[in-house]
Formats: C-alpha cells, structure tokens, sequence
C-alpha cells in the first residue's frame, strides 16, 4: 500500500480547523488501506515563514512518501508552487488538488507537479495510489492532469450515492496534529457537507469546483455524522459548510425532523450558509425550533441593476425579509456583502451601504471586509482579464501578503484591522479615487457594526 503525505501551504489567513475536503481525501485514502499523513501549515499554530517550509521538508524526509498532495486555494497557489518545489526531491509522485487545481489543472504540472486533479479528490486519490502501488499508469486516475500533456478519464462529479458511500472526514483527524489548532489539541471539528453543488449563476464565485448541479447526501447518513461526532468528541454545535443548505426544501425538512426525533441529536445546535433568496420565513421558524442558531446570508449588493449584473437572481427586498424573519425567530444572522465589482460606481455603492444600514439593527455580523477578488475560474475574472490585465495574478506572493500577527491579546485589536480591507490596496479593477473612498466607508461599516455587537456582549457578560 502507498505512504501519503497531504500537506496544505501556507495561506494569508490561518485557518481554525482541518480542510474538509483534504480530511475527505485523506479519510478514503485511509479507508482504501493506504498510509496518510497531513502536515497543516496554514494551522493557527503552524510555524512561518522559512520554518513552515523546512518543517515540510523534514516531514517528508521522515515519512519517506510514496505521494506528496498538496491542496492548493488560488490565495495558495505562490506558496505551494515554492514549497513543491522544495518537496520535489521526496516524492515519487507529487500530486496537486484541491479548487485552483479544478480550475487551472494545466498550470501545477507547468510548476513542477507531476499530476493535477481537476473535480472531487475523493475517488481520485485512491485511484492514483493503486496506480503508485501497482507501478501503473497515472493517466488512468479519473480528472488526473499529466505533465506529459495527458489526460485521465473525466473525474466528473460525485451523485448522491457515492457521498453517502464516504467515510466521513473525522475518521482522518488523527492524521492531523491537532495542538496547531487548539492548546492541548482539543479537536475541533471542521463541520458537515450535508449537500455540494450550488444551483446559482454568481458571476463573482468558481461555482464548477463543485458543480452547478446540486448534489445531496441522505439524512441518514448527515444523522450518522453528527452522532459519531457527538459521541467520539463531545460536538455539541455542528457549522454545515453547504453553499446553499437551503436549495431544496424537503431535505431541509427532513434535516429538521431528525434534529428534533434522533434522542442523540437532543439539544444540539447548528448554523448554515445560504443566499436570502433561497429561504422563506417559515422555513428559517422550522430550523430554528430545530436547533438552528445562525443564518449566514449572501446577498452580496444592495443595488438592484448590480444584482442582475452578477447574476445573484435576487432582490433587496428578498433579503430584508429574510434577514428579518430569521432575527425574529431568534437566530443569529451574519450578513454577506461584497463591494468594487467593475460596473459599480458611487451611486450604486451608495444603494449598498444605506442596505447594510437599513439591515443593521437586525443582523449581528456583517462578514468583514469585502472587497471583490477576481479569481480564476469566474465570470468576472473571464470578462475582465484582458482589460485589467488579470492573467496570473495569483503567482506573485506580494499580491497575497500574509496577515500580519495581531500585537496584542485584545480581541478588539484584531477587530479594529477589519476597517482595512487589503485587496483593495491590490486595485484590480482601478478604480477611481470618488469609488474607492465610498469602498472604503462601506468596508469601515461593518468593522465598526460587529465591533459595536461584540462590545454589547462584553458588557452584557460583566454584567
């Protein structure tokens, strides 16, 4: 059987838990019979800098793979190009996956990859190690992308089916050092794919990494999940991770019904990710009595020729009455909005903000920040390249600074550098001085709204 290692690069922001998708793809190499390990360096704990990089090369030279994978986000992609290149020497095979190889496959195997996965890694990474084990051909391993300009049999999508038929993904946390993510390695849990697939046309998201055709797990199977992780690590909250948990109405009832009839599932709680649109009233009092506790909501622009521009496929006053029906059923409500699209101005920014202020008394968090990025794989980015000179943007490391380590322990500190959006130091779109200052007061809104919100619970709690 094959030795992998999985590693994830270093990215500008760390990240708080174990990818998903790399625990998926770790979690069927395992249960494939294969030897895995995964080295983090994005970890909140990781080391930096020249370290990160040295400590991968140790761990490569200790573990002697078979394959190394590194997962590459397109914020990723300089990073993990100079840690393969360092890699290179201790590893028979060196694999790229992940959504920047999706999308752009061809470009790991000019850096250096010898094999990139384009679509979903799970059945992929067992198929490429039995071909390693086997001393086979790599072009058979389905999406595989080969330096020698072959191609695999499409990799494609997997049904309903096949995601009820995965090993669930925190089978692979000990695969993990934990004590990156938590003093103590206290395991926290990365949360639940109950559905992949967004049904919407966002001109703005890469929504073929996971496909457009909305794919859904049974709720046996979701039901299964969350007991394992009830019992195994005491979960008591479980975040779903879905683009668009709402899409499909009876699924989200059924979800609800076991939540309120699974004994094991008693007093648990949950949030999900959804547009405003995709959501009624009724349906967010049903997810509340079930558990539901926070409605994460893209609505992205308050100005109604921008939102048909970008294809969201809603309204603002669709999601003033999502927003408000889901505040009024008791939930938190975390509010999405995205700013410096290329055919916006001051006027259509203007519409935008006095959005955030009409919905400002109903929603506890706007998610921060905010300013568009042109990533490969878009509309926008398609449209756009050529005039704006976009190609490639991602292989400068300094267009993707890491963030810089927070200098004091007050949490407000860190809050306080969210009314700094960086990417729009970067100017993608250049805009104009009149666009830029009226960016920058909505990006100062929603910092200075959620430091307001956590300043209220402080005080609250000294109460």
């Amino acid at each position: 059987m094959a030795r992998i290692l999985l590693m994830m690069p270093p990215m500008p922001q760390p990240m708080g838990a174990p990818y998903l998708g790399q625990l998926y793809v770790a979690a069927s190499a395992r249960a494939a019979g294969h030897e895995v390990r995964c080295l983090d360096l994005a970890a909140p704990h990781a080391a930096r800098g020249d370290r990160a990089y040295a400590q991968a090369v140790d761990e490569a030279e200790r573990f002697s793979p078979d394959i190394i994978g590194l997962t590459l986000f397109t914020y990723g992609a300089a990073r993990g190009y100079r840690l393969a290149r360092q890699l290179r020497p201790y590893a028979k095979v060196l694999v790229a996956g992940g959504p920047h190889a999706t999308i752009i496959p061809e470009e790991p195997v000019r850096q250096g990859f010898d094999v990139a996965i384009a679509g979903e890694g799970e059945h992929a990474i067992v198929a490429l190690a039995a071909a390693v084990d086997a001393g086979g051909d790599l072009g058979t391993v389905p999406g595989a992308v080969l330096a020698d300009g072959r191609r695999g049999p499409v990799g494609g999508m997997l049904t309903g089916a096949q995601l009820n038929a995965l090993p669930f993904p925190h089978t692979a946390y000990d695969c993990y050092d934990m004590e990156q993510y938590a003093p103590g390695g206290h395991v926290v849990s990365g949360g639940l794919m109950s559905s992949r697939g967004c049904p919407a046309r966002c001109t703005f998201c890469a929504n073929y990494v996971t496909g457009r055709g909305y794919r859904w797990r049974s709720t046996e199977d979701i039901v299964a999940e969350i007991k394992q992780l009830r019992a195994r690590y005491g979960v008591r909250s479980v975040p779903f991770w879905d683009d668009a948990f709402t899409a499909r109405r009876p699924r989200v009832n059924a979800i609800c019904d076991a939540f309120l009839e699974t004994p094991e599932l008693q007093g648990m709680t949950w949030s999900v990710i959804t547009p405003g649109n995709m959501v009624k009233p009724f349906d967010l009092e049903r997810m509340r009595a079930a558990g539901c506790v926070s409605v994460n909501f893209g609505i992205e622009s308050g100005d109604y020729n921008i939102l048909k521009i970008i294809q969201k496929g809603q309204r603002p006053d669709q999601v003033v009455a999502a927003v408000e029906a889901a505040k009024v059923a008791g939930m938190q409500t975390v509010v999405n909005f995205m700013f410096g699209f290329p055919e916006e101005g001051v006027q259509e920014l203007q519409h935008t903000l006095a959005l955030m202020e009409r919905l400002a008394p109903m929603t506890d968090y706007f998610n921060t920040r905010g300013v568009l990025v042109p990533f490969p794989g878009t509309a926008v980015y398609d449209t756009w390249r050529d005039a704006y000179q976009l190609e490639g943007w991602w292989l400068d490391e300094a267009m993707v600074p890491p963030e810089p380590p927070q200098a004091s322990s007050d949490p407000l500190d860190g809050m306080r550098r969210e009314r700094v959006d960086p990417v729009l130091a970067r100017n993608f779109f250049r805009y104009s001085p009149a666009v830029r200052d009226m960016i920058e007061r909505c990006v100062r809104f929603k910092a200075d709204h959620n430091l307001g919100t956590v300043k209220r619970l402080i005080s609250a709690t000294a109460a």
